[in-house]
Order: C-alpha cells, then structure tokens, then sequence
C-alpha cells in the first residue's frame, strides 16, 4: 500500500531502536511510555514497545514476512521491489539513494537512515537514536539481537557513517528547526550531538506530567 504522508506525532520526541549491541539486555518497557519507530527486528520487542516498524532489506523481509503479518502496529519500507508490488498492510514510499526528503525516504545504505527521515515526517521535533552503535560490541557482537540476516562489519558501518552525514547536511534545509541527538555516548556515530539516555527519558518524563496523561499504544486511526 503507498502511503501518502502526513504528521501524525507534530513536534514530538520519537525515539529509534537501532540494532547495535549496547541495547543487549536493555530493559525495553523504558521505552513504553514514549513514541518509538523500530529499525527491523524491533517489532519482535512487541506493539507496546514498537510504535513503528520500518526495513530497506528485501532478503530481511522475506524472513520476517510470516511474523510482521501479526505485527499490528504499522509497518513501513521504501525497498523499490515492493514499492509496486506489496500486501495491503505494509506502508510502502519511493527509495532516493540518500539524505531527507518530504514526500520519499532515503536509503542512506541502511535502515537507520530510513528511519530517521520517517520521524521527521511523522512530525518529531526531536529524532532520539537509541543503539547506533557503528561498531562491535565488548563481545564481538554486531547487533542485540541474534537473528541477523546480514552481519554488518567495519566496512557496512563506514558505508552508514556517509548517508548520515548526508542526513545532518540535510537537516536544517528539509526539516529547519528539528534535531537529531545520538544517545549512546560510547557509539561509534559522531555526526550528530550525543546525549544520555538517562538524561533524556527524565526530561520526557517530566514532560509527560506536565501534559495530558495519554496512553503509547499506538491508535489505528492514526493509520489512514
């Protein structure tokens, strides 16, 4: 289904699940109260947890297809072959090779670039990356999940590191007054500032008592 574009969380914080290896063992109900899009095996963290799914990989969709039919949130990619043709529950958009746009994704080389450029058009005003780890984890682990369908090595993550710089030049041209914050202060990403995550989910959280107490699981109306 190709999905036309519309904010459905205006100047909200919205918070990306990466895959990197220091989310292993992360204590994922953290996450609930908050907007979250979730880079691939994400959605498996459950509907509470993952707002959104989104993927760019056509051979990780093959493998996941049988189980993301039962996902009920969202679900969303810009893989050109699917694009034409896809199931009446996938949210499918144009693939440009890389940076932002309004009306389209950009691949960037990964699905953390995907993701990003979707929160802006969701409407964030703040893109919270969470697991861009860009490099091993002290394991020798690539991601914090073990069903990997690719295993990304130094020479992926360099190939990443160049579509998010092209994500950060875009920025204040395509989307001007929103931002990015990495919250991995270890991570092996410095284009965009880093933040705690610690930090971070406090000052959401006292902003969330601020405001009208509402519930994160998302709304299917949102979803026309």
């Amino acid at each position: 289904m190709r999905w036309e574009p519309k904010q459905w969380w205006p100047g909200e914080d919205i918070i990306i699940i990466g895959g990197g290896p220091s989310l292993e063992g992360f204590d994922w109900e953290r996450l609930i109260p908050y907007r979250t899009i979730g880079c691939n095996d994400a959605y498996q963290l459950g509907p509470e947890v993952c707002d959104v799914c989104v993927f760019g990989d056509q051979k990780w969709f093959n493998a996941h297809k049988a189980d993301l039919i039962n996902f009920p949130n969202p679900v969303f990619t810009n893989q050109p072959f699917l694009h034409t043709s896809s199931p009446d529950w996938l949210r499918t958009m144009s693939r440009r090779p890389s940076g932002l746009y309004r009306q389209e994704l950009g691949w960037g080389g990964n699905t953390g670039c995907i993701a990003i450029n979707l929160a802006l058009i969701l409407g964030a005003k703040r893109v919270l990356l969470l697991g861009f780890d860009l490099k091993r984890g002290l394991k020798g682990q690539s991601n914090w999940h073990p069903h990997n369908v690719g295993v990304p090595n130094e020479a992926s993550w360099k190939r990443f590191k160049i579509g998010f710089q092209q994500i950060a030049c875009d920025l204040p041209k395509v989307f001007p007054g929103c931002s990015i914050f990495n919250l991995g202060p270890d991570s092996g990403l410095d284009v965009f500032p880093k933040m705690e995550l610690d930090d971070v989910l406090e000052t959401l959280k006292q902003k969330e008592t601020q405001s009208e107490p509402e519930t994160n699981v998302f709304d299917p109306a949102c979803a026309v």
